[in-house]
């Protein structure tokens, strides 16, 4: 219920839970604004929950603190004398230290702001809202009360639907008690202009509609310092004194640029700037400067309306006349502009047309319900919207959205071979992702506008989920309208990793989840701080690996000091999975991981839970050979992926990756059950044609491998290679690891010839893609090397395995790479009879390398073939005299 107003330099310490103010007793601090701040508390005399909105005094400019503290109070009681449906309702007042209180019903809701924002509403909706909020602030001007601060921040939607207007914080008794509405007094001469000064460097004015309350002063007054710029802050200010004027700039009037008298219509001029932004999703002023912006409201320069606006010009009509400079041009009233908005010209002709044809209508009952119908449905259409400029949808026949026209150029761009490919399939998956999205937004909103079976509450939690979701599509696109060959050569992966949409319509899992902060403020700062994450995920998970594992730990730390649970657990779980994949400190990513997984349970975040456990089987399991304790990272995992259902597709990836560190361990049965297990979730989820297929089909063909299987492990391999070759394009560096693997299985099967030209492709695509000194690029060579010695043609062997271990001896530790790619060099120099010396001592070398190694069963190999060598050596030449 507290307005995010800006603190001062010196902020006084919360009151603890159990402190009294008056008879009321503090639970908790719920929000600290520009005036003061709010406390949930209890009301022991009336058994009952209120919220407690302390007033900060200062004594200054000729004030003391007694009279300051008198006049608020005076100000607060006024406020307490107003009591209408529409307005939050104050219960009592009184002092306490040397602050007022005002203690006021708790409103359980959000503001017109986020109302506004979790789906899209028609017009009539939002004139519906506005029309009780105006009602709240009539009824205060009936009082002589002026808000001087109105804004849909500044306005409650309760869970019952129920409007009013709160936080009077700034409001004042107008300059002629009793008569809100009067004309203020002309002055008898032309006034010289009165220049503005701006104390501060406050927000852009074009910035979003929580923007801070500022202090605007002429010339001629005491300058009134902005609170965080000075230790005095804006409490000097007196809220009675002409001159200086509080309020949010986008949403003042004329006259409180100016510093002359405000009024009621002073209201009314604010409320139609809010309202024109509901409406208009735009402000009527321009001006992100302080000086455009007041000249513009001013000299009533308002914009024309967006192109395609669906708002009737009537409506448009009646807030011009609210938004003209001279009080006086104006509505005479807040009751004459809610009048006004009554009278839609349409319902008007409606009635008339009703008179003349009730048979008719009688007879058209049937179809008037199915119009009615319609028209309800037609107020949940609006998830298509959402998604332009993002990844919009588009009707067969319809031309190529800009954004896609410009990622596809951008991808043609970097000149790889596989663009055209890898745009398609992102294309294809972007869009099914999309049209998803709309579905499931549509079916929210029906659910709760339409079939009336699922409450505003629930319909909100799931908003908020898919605005998350959206904001990890926009952050991926963004990406991919700059992309550079390597965002081209992620962008599958990328986009395979956007986040479910299962728990969107997951209900019990999302009122698990603690709710969005109450306090604009800091829920704007957990929004930002999701933005920023849903940036790095995106650059991240598009190969800008370094630079993202940096920044991620300062996201982590702000949301550590925000303190919503929810959002440290996602930003741990982030940094932990970012770790992982990077694979260069897996110590290091079990512990954020951990340090995750425990945080997601105390604020019982299912999703985030199972995800970091999956995780964990791949980063102790895989990674650092925990077999014992990746399966129990798995069965927790799997638990709450039970508990929760759904989310086949991180279900297949835990498959995946136990099934990975299974078969290190040695069950191969096991391993190749749970691969397949795998393989059939992501058909069902993704098609069978999808990369992520491909993936686990690869898997399956290793483990079958293994085995011995070789074969049955070339059918999957084959069928692995297909997906990719159609979803990344022949020259993607993913397919040149599926034909390596394709060429050792061939090589092991005797079809050496086939061999050697599915690790030629291999070979080519990496020292493309990757240079010819990458590490990679010698597991091609190695295996071609191989395939010529078995094939008996040594000679040809020896070109492509001296190279392979030149650079396995500079770019890979891994010692039975090193010793596999030597021993094959040295059976190639004996074979071909070049240099038997160096045959052996590279053998030796190898057989060493692996005893160091979990691959001791190499060595046995080595030493029979130094027998075998032994024994073919011709004995030595012994000299004659």
């Amino acid at each position: 219920m507290a307005s995010g107003h800006p603190l001062p330099d010196s902020v006084p310490a919360a009151l603890a839970r159990g402190a009294s103010i008056g008879r009321y007793i503090v639970l908790a601090m719920v929000g600290r604004g520009g005036m003061g701040e709010v406390y949930a508390a209890y009301d022991p005399e009336l058994d009952r929950k209120v919220a407690v909105k302390l007033l900060r005094v200062k004594p200054g400019n000729g004030v003391s603190l007694s009279e300051g503290r008198q006049r608020t109070l005076r100000e607060a009681q006024a406020i307490a004398r107003l009591s209408h449906p529409n307005v939050v309702v104050a219960y009592d007042v009184g002092t306490f230290e040397d602050k007022v209180f005002i203690a006021m019903e708790y409103v359980e809701g959000n503001t017109v702001t986020y109302w506004l924002q979790v789906q899209p509403r028609s017009w009539r909706e939002i004139l519906g809202v506005f029309k009780d909020a105006g009602r709240g602030l009539a009824a205060a001007h009936e009082k002589g009360l002026v808000h001087r601060d109105f804004k849909t921040d500044n306005v409650m939607v309760s869970r019952d639907r129920h409007v009013r207007v709160m936080d009077f914080g700034l409001a004042r008794q107008a300059e002629k008690p009793g008569a809100a509405g009067a004309e203020p007094a002309e002055p008898t001469t032309t006034p010289k202009p009165i220049p503005i000064r701006i104390l501060g460097s406050g927000p852009s004015l074009d910035g979003p509609p929580e923007s801070p309350t500022m202090v605007v002063t002429n010339e001629q007054s005491a300058p009134v310092p902005l609170a965080g710029h000075s230790s005095s802050g804006m409490f000097d200010a007196r809220l009675t004194r002409t001159g200086a004027m509080m309020g949010t700039p986008a949403y003042m009037a004329p006259e409180q640029f100016l510093g002359t008298p405000t009024d009621a219509r002073s209201d009314q001029f604010s409320f139609c700037i809010s309202l024109y932004e509901a409406l208009y999703r735009e402000r009527p002023f321009e001006g992100s400067s302080m000086t455009t912006l007041t000249a513009n409201v001013v000299q009533g320069n308002v914009r024309e309306a967006p192109a395609g606006s669906k708002v009737p010009l009537w409506v448009r009509k009646v807030l011009l006349r609210g938004l003209r400079p001279r009080a006086r041009d104006r509505w005479p009233s807040m009751e004459a502009l809610i009048e006004a908005l009554e009278k839609d010209p349409n319902i008007q002709r409606k009635k008339w047309a009703s008179a003349a044809v009730g048979v008719a209508i009688i007879s058209g009952a049937a179809f008037g319900g199915w119009r009615l119908l319609s028209d309800q449905r037609q107020v949940c259409s609006g998830g298509p919207s959402k998604l332009v400029g993002i990844w919009d949808l588009r009707q067969p026949g319809d031309p190529e959205p800009a954004r896609h026209a410009q990622i596809r150029k951008v991808f043609m761009a970097t000149g790889k071979s596989y663009a055209p490919d890898v745009f398609a399939t992102v294309s294809r998956a972007l869009t099914t992702y999309a049209q998803n999205w709309a579905n499931t937004h549509r079916e929210a909103c029906e659910a709760t506008q339409v079939r009336r079976e699922q409450s505003t509450e629930v319909m909100d939690l799931r908003m908020e989920c898919l605005q998350e979701r959206l904001g990890g599509v926009r952050a991926l696109t963004d990406v991919f309208s700059a992309a550079d060959g390597q965002v081209v050569e992620n962008a599958t992966n990328a986009t395979n990793a956007l986040s479910s949409l299962d728990r969107c319509s997951d209900v019990p899992l999302l009122r698990a989840v603690i709710r969005p902060p109450d306090d604009y403020s800091t829920r704007a700062k957990v929004h930002d701080l999701r933005r920023q994450m849903a940036d790095a995920k995106a650059q991240f998970e598009t190969g800008r690996w370094k630079e993202m594992l940096s920044k991620v730990p300062k996201v982590v730390e702000q949301a550590r000091s925000l303190g919503y649970q929810p959002l440290t657990t996602e930003s741990l779980a982030l940094l932990g999975m970012m770790r992982a994949k990077a694979n260069d400190n897996s110590r290091a990513a079990e512990a954020t991981l951990t340090e995750a997984f425990w945080e997601a349970d105390a604020s019982r975040h299912d999703e985030v839970r199972a995800e970091v456990a999956a995780h964990l089987v791949f980063v102790v399991g895989y990674q650092q050979g925990r077999y014992a304790e990746a399966r129990r990272w798995a069965t927790a995992a799997e638990s709450v992926l039970n508990r929760m259902g759904g989310h086949d597709l991180l279900r297949a990836w835990l498959f995946n990756d136990l099934g990975a560190v299974i078969e290190m361990e040695g069950d191969k049965e096991e391993a190749l059950r749970l691969h397949r297990q795998a393989i059939a979730l992501k058909e069902r989820v993704l098609g069978a044609h999808h990369p992520d297929v491909a993936t686990t089909e690869a898997n399956l063909a290793i483990a079958l491998n293994g085995m011995g299987k070789n074969e049955e492990a070339l059918v999957h391999l084959e069928k692995a290679i297909a997906i990719e070759k159609e979803g990344l394009g022949e020259g993607h560096p993913d397919l040149a690891r599926e034909l390596n693997n394709r060429g050792e299985i061939l090589r092991l099967l005797g079809r050496y010839r086939e061999a050697r030209a599915a690790l030629e492709q291999a070979r080519q695509i990496w020292e493309r893609e990757l240079g010819s000194e990458s590490a990679l690029v010698a597991y091609a060579l190695t295996g071609i090397g191989e395939a010529f010695v078995a094939e008996g043609r040594a000679n040809e062997a020896l070109v492509p395995l001296a190279r392979a271990l030149k650079i396995r001896q500079i770019h890979d530790a891994d010692p039975a790479r090193r010793g596999e790619t030597g021993f094959a060099y040295a059976r190639a120099l004996w074979d071909s009879n070049r240099d038997r010396t160096r045959a052996l001592a590279l053998a030796e070398e190898a057989r060493t390398l692996y005893a160091t190694t979990a691959a001791k069963d190499k060595v046995g190999a080595i030493d029979t073939w130094l027998r075998k060598a032994g024994e073919d050596r011709p004995p030595p030449r012994i000299a004659r005299r």
